[in-house]
């Protein structure tokens, strides 16, 4: 990996096709994506920002995995997003400037593009005519976030985890699944404690719906998740 396969790989990620046959705009995008980032090796529990550090850049996670987080009232820790290669974060530096609202820590060895996102509202900025296209991508993202939020406070821990295994089952075009993290990890992404995960995934077992070896779960009974699993998409 080296910047410009994790230049290309943002591109994709970002833009995705609304670049297509504008070759024009697309080598315009990428210029700026090249004069504003920088391409950074991590290593494994290596802390990228803390909750309310003063920050300009955002995040592209070209290899790896990365946590982020938050610190609860009571001193404890709160999952907000577990993160694979071609995900970017720290996206909303685009709209709230200077100060990181949550925290963020590899998982392992990682590679990413850190973007100067006060260089891309500037770009924006001289240039009204693409700002629509970088709104239509945020759009998107916002999209994601709201379908996330809304998973979390309409349905009970079964009806999560069984959303979250479909999910990454599409994500990873397999019924053989493996957890991006730890369950513990997992549990607390999902909202709950470790040990009602485990009770969950036993159960789920004993039922026929799944198997589980370590972080490796293969889901056998893909029409009982499927039916049980109200939520009729997984947001993109």
């Amino acid at each position: 990996m080296n910047k410009e396969a994790a230049i290309t790989m943002f591109m994709q990620a970002f833009f995705g096709n609304s670049t297509s046959g504008a070759s024009g705009t697309a080598a315009q995008h990428r210029r700026l994506v090249e004069e504003s980032s920088r391409y950074l090796k991590a290593g494994k529990k290596q802390l990228l920002f803390n909750e309310g550090d003063q920050g300009s850049e955002l995040y592209f996670l070209a290899r790896g995995k990365v946590k982020l987080f938050r610190a609860t009232e009571d001193g404890k820790e709160a999952v907000i997003r577990l993160l694979d290669a071609g995900e970017y974060f720290a996206e909303i530096l685009l709209q709230l400037k200077n100060r990181y609202p949550v925290s963020a820590i590899t998982l392992e060895d990682s590679e990413l593009l850190a973007i100067d996102a006060r260089k891309i509202l500037t770009h924006i900025e001289n240039n009204p005519a693409i700002a629509m296209q970088f709104i239509g991508s945020l759009s998107q993202r916002i999209k994601y976030l709201l379908g996330m939020v809304e998973q979390l406070t309409l349905s009970d821990i079964r009806q999560r985890l069984l959303h979250y295994l479909r999910a990454l089952s599409e994500k990873q075009h397999s019924r053989h699944i493996r957890l991006p993290a730890a369950k513990g990890e997992i549990a607390l992404l999902l909202g709950t404690t470790a040990e009602t995960f485990s009770r969950l995934l036993g159960k789920l077992t004993a039922e026929g719906i799944i198997t589980v070896a370590g972080r490796n779960i293969t889901i056998e009974d893909m029409d009982i998740l499927l039916r049980e699993d109200k939520l009729s998409t997984i947001p993109e």
